[in-house]
């Protein structure tokens, strides 16, 4: 049945990662202060294990940390016609990483980490209209990264990571009576058609899919003199099988079709009618399943030591969503064809800019900026990812605790600027403003020995 296709793609597309909105830089609270401009020169907590595996060469002896960075959005949705508001329901995400390092002699240092660089999601109350493209949208993905850094001259070093990755989706999203096609009603007519209103929910749709695979992290760091420092990382991209179940369960509308309807020609109770496609048809639910590719990321950066006090840094960052342009979906219920659906997104681009300054040596200050361009295009800004290009201020302390043990703590504003968008896959026209902002506070520790 269409409506059926439209809820399983639906649950699907956000495993794509709907681009910057479902990205997490934030993987360490010492980088996420310095804005993510690392690649030149990691943090010492170990995290080079994710943002420039070269960098693992800086650090001497043993290091262990763990972080926690808590991310609360929020946001709404006005319409056009009515200037009707609706916030986005209130929720927090943890994302959690832990990096182990270890330099093994002058040339060689090794490092693990758990980091999660793509995740979040969103979250409407059911009574908006968008929950029909869905009402709760979660992204988790982990990677457990083994990670070798080898420092080929005193200037230069290179760094290789291979990443296990494994993803998970969940969705739950209404379904909307109108959209309802097929068998037995005539080829190309709908209920809508036949006089039930749009947004008539019929049917709570929850879906889950997860998959697994491999990526790969090279590094490289050079240093140009004592004060300049450049580097470099890319993250490759893994295609990714993955597979899901879908459940569907029935709302009851309370609806009658009149005599002379397509179907019976009769009066027909319409919840009667549905409740055999959810028993033996189309609503049954079943499995799902869909490959999808994690996207390319790189950065260059540099850095720049004013004094042994203070430096700045500098990175570019791209990350190749442009590759993304159509996703099928196939379904195990014969009664569903495959769907095809057209995405379109681009690259996004990030300029990351960051300064630490050793105020004391118990105290190091740090603070950073980041602007991240949309992937999104406005066809695809619905209340699944109601993604726009994005500004983030950031301020952080590290404190020196004992002699082997640190703490950091950061805040981090991200501002997304207003996007125009849909609340529906039926439409075809953005019909209101989006609006999103979040806060973001990180904590960490590190022990070395």
């Amino acid at each position: 049945m269409r409506g059926t296709a439209l809820v399983l793609a639906a649950g699907l597309l956000p495993v794509a990662l709907g681009a910057q909105g479902f990205g997490v830089y934030e993987l360490s609270t010492c980088t996420m202060a310095r804005g993510g401009a690392v690649a030149a020169n990691p943090c010492g907590d170990g995290s080079a294990v994710f943002f420039n595996p070269a960098g693992l060469t800086a650090l001497s002896g043993t290091h262990v940390s763990v972080g926690l960075t808590t991310i609360t959005p929020s946001g709404g949705f006005t319409d056009d016609v009515f200037q009707q508001h609706t916030d986005m329901s209130s929720q927090t995400f943890l994302v959690p990483n832990i990096f182990i390092t270890h330099r093994m002699n002058d040339k060689l240092a090794l490092g693990i980490g758990l980091y999660a660089p793509y995740g979040l999601g969103t979250k409407w109350p059911t009574s908006f209209l968008g929950a029909f493209a869905g009402y709760d949208t979660e992204v988790k993905t982990y990677y457990i990264q083994p990670t070798v850094a080898y420092q080929v001259t005193p200037r230069l070093s290179v760094g290789l990571g291979v990443a296990y990755i494994h993803a998970s989706v969940a969705l739950h999203q209404l379904e909307d009576l109108s959209q309802f096609g097929g068998a037995p009603l005539p080829a190309g007519v709908t209920l809508g058609q036949l006089g039930i209103p749009a947004n008539t929910a019929f049917a709570n749709a929850d879906l889950s899919a997860s998959g697994s695979g491999i990526a790969f992290n090279g590094g490289v760091t050079f240093k140009v003199n004592d004060q300049l420092t450049l580097g470099g990382h890319f993250l490759t991209r893994k295609t990714i099988n993955f597979s899901g179940t879908a459940a569907f369960q029935q709302i009851n509308t309370g609806l009658v079709l009149p005599a002379g309807n397509p179907i019976t020609g009769t009066p027909l109770p319409l919840d009667q009618f549905l409740a055999a496609q959810f028993a033996a048809g189309a609503l049954t639910g079943g499995s799902a399943t869909t490959d999808i590719t994690l996207p390319d990321q790189g950065t260059i950066g540099l850095d720049y030591k004013f004094s042994g006090k203070w430096h700045v840094s500098a990175d570019y960052q791209k990350v190749v969503w442009g590759w993304f342009h159509t996703l099928q979906v196939n379904f195990a219920n014969a009664a569903t064809p495959p769907l095809i659906a057209q995405e379109d997104y681009k690259d996004s681009d990030g300029f990351r800019f960051g300064t630490e300054y050793a105020y004391s040596p118990m105290v190091t200050l740090r603070a950073g900026y980041v602007y991240n361009s949309a992937a999104a295009p406005d066809q695809t800004v619905t209340p699944r990812l109601p993604e726009g290009p994005r500004n983030s201020f950031i301020v952080g302390v590290g404190l020196k605790l004992t002699g082997a043990l640190s703490g950091d703590a950061t805040y981090m504003y991200l501002n997304q600027n207003d996007r125009r968008g849909r609340i529906s896959e039926a439409s075809t026209v953005n019909s209101g403003l989006y609006t999103f902002h979040a806060s973001l506070f990180g904590a960490g520790l590190s022990y070395s020995f």
